[in-house]
């Protein structure tokens, strides 16, 4: 009798421990699994862009109404999800009239004078910094060791030779086919989603570890940058994420 029960007994153990062993063998691949090498990059692929679909007017009216928007249907444009919902967004070309003419008067601008600002930007191929942050980003430049450059009277920026990996990024974007406006206010202005008045948008207020809020409207790209008023960002960090663009 006592014989069957150490037999029971060592069976129950062995199940025991091989049960454990195939629990920790599991356990030990899935870890190795979501383990990332420490010099690998973290790549997001699953982002997909909303497209831009047609919608009649009654369709554009409903969807103001679901939202409770009194705002001007023409500032909107009906976008589709990758799950197949539909959504009202601003129109990026209105958001970004209105932004630029806000750097153009470093302030929010008023309805009325838009056009007017906007046909004050300027047109040419380049990096032109704003002339309430020129100051701020040749000092930027010089913490980023970056020397030989210098800002025109009309705000373009030249560098006149590459010291470093981050002067030659700057220099690449420079002699681009595009035109690239740098303000650095850590403030934007935008139309709001429901009343479609212009309104500041303190992006640095909200998130201080926030660098840049982008504008596209074609080939010129409009970086809002943060001021660093809180010092939370390298000066590195700042220049990096401008060349990136």
């Amino acid at each position: 009798m006592k014989k069957r029960i150490y037999i029971i007994i060592s069976i129950v153990v062995i199940l025991v421990i091989t049960i454990g062993s195939i629990l920790v063998i599991k356990n030990a691949k899935k870890e190795e699994t979501h383990k990332k090498p420490e010099n690998e990059l973290t790549i997001d692929n699953s982002y997909q862009p909303n497209r831009v679909v047609e919608a009649t007017p009654d369709e554009m009216e409903n969807m103001k109404n679901e939202i409770n928007s009194n705002a001007d249907t023409n500032i909107y444009q009906v976008e589709e999800e990758p799950g197949g919902r539909k959504i009202l967004q601003i129109k990026p070309e209105i958001q970004f009239s209105v932004d630029i003419a806000g750097i153009i008067k470093n302030g929010k601008p008023q309805e009325k004078e838009v056009e007017e600002l906007i046909a004050k930007s300027p047109t040419k191929n380049g990096v032109w910094i704003s002339a309430q942050s020129r100051k701020d980003f040749a000092n930027l430049l010089k913490q980023n060791e970056i020397e030989n450059f210098e800002i025109s009277e009309d705000g373009y920026l030249t560098i006149r030779r590459t010291s470093n990996e981050l002067a030659k990024k700057l220099e690449s974007i420079i002699t681009s086919n595009k035109l690239y406006i740098i303000n650095m206010t850590g403030i934007a202005y935008e139309r709001d989603y429901i009343s479609g008045e212009i309104v500041e948008y303190p992006f640095e207020d909200m998130d201080p570890y926030q660098i840049v809020e982008p504008y596209i409207n074609d080939n010129t790209i409009i970086l809002e940058i943060t001021s660093n008023k809180n010092k939370k960002l390298t000066d590195k960090e700042i220049l990096e994420t401008i060349v990136q663009y």
